[in-house]
């Protein structure tokens, strides 16, 4: 599956159907807290990864109050693995032992409610995620686990933000919760792997700048 033939024909088929109305085509930045969730390695546990997420936003309006949203996006998450360090006989600690760092496109299919005095918006959906690649680091060695995992994923999203005007503009701050819905891996010997049966969740903080294009029918 090629992602630049998704990308493509995705914008061309929502900018052709929204330039008959006020929608918005923009721009977001933002950092996200990654993490596997599942079945880790025996004796390991996963924790957060704090990485950065970029891409484009287009907001189709269907209604008044709401929009069908698409944000194709490029992010650099992932998650790390932590081992139990003995402290003394009695106390041990969790300490990182493998960094995970993930390359994903990922195209989020959204819709969009906007409160009645136009500040909120409200937003849930579902998520296509393309992880492209998957590195492990032991601060030792890097291994490239990119075939230890499946080409697509599917996640389910939902988010809350704050829309300030700028003159016919918006800047939107938004929080997002994305859960994975599929396993992430693809071992068939889960036992035996670093990456057993395992999906991908993140925090997402984005900052979009949304410019109008159509013409409103107010």
């Amino acid at each position: 599956m090629n992602i630049k033939i998704i990308y493509l024909a995705g914008s061309i088929f929502f900018l052709s159907g929204g330039l008959c109305a006020q929608s918005f085509l923009g721009l977001h930045v933002g950092i996200n807290s990654g993490k596997f969730s599942g079945d880790a390695p025996k004796d390991f546990i996963y924790k957060g990864k704090l990485l950065f997420n970029a891409g484009t936003v287009f907001d189709l309006k269907i209604k008044e109050d709401a929009f069908l949203s698409i944000a194709p996006s490029y992010m650099i998450s992932g998650s790390k693995l932590q081992y139990p360090h003995e402290i003394n006989e009695d106390e041990s600690e969790y300490r990182d032992s493998v960094d995970l760092k993930m390359q994903l496109f990922t195209i989020p299919i959204i819709m969009k409610i906007i409160s009645d005095n136009e500040r909120f918006q409200f937003s849930g959906g579902f998520e296509l995620s393309f992880p492209i690649k998957l590195i492990g680091d032991n601060s030792v060695e890097e291994i490239d686990l990119t075939n230890d995992i499946n080409n697509i994923a599917i996640n389910m999203i939902f988010g809350i933000g704050y829309r300030i005007p700028i003159e016919t503009s918006f800047l939107v701050i938004n929080l997002a919760y994305s859960q994975g819905l599929t396993n992430l891996a693809n071992n068939e010997d889960a036992y035996d792997s670093l990456l057993p049966r395992i999906r991908f969740t993140s925090f997402r903080l984005t900052t979009a700048w949304l410019l109008p294009l159509g013409k409103s029918k107010d």
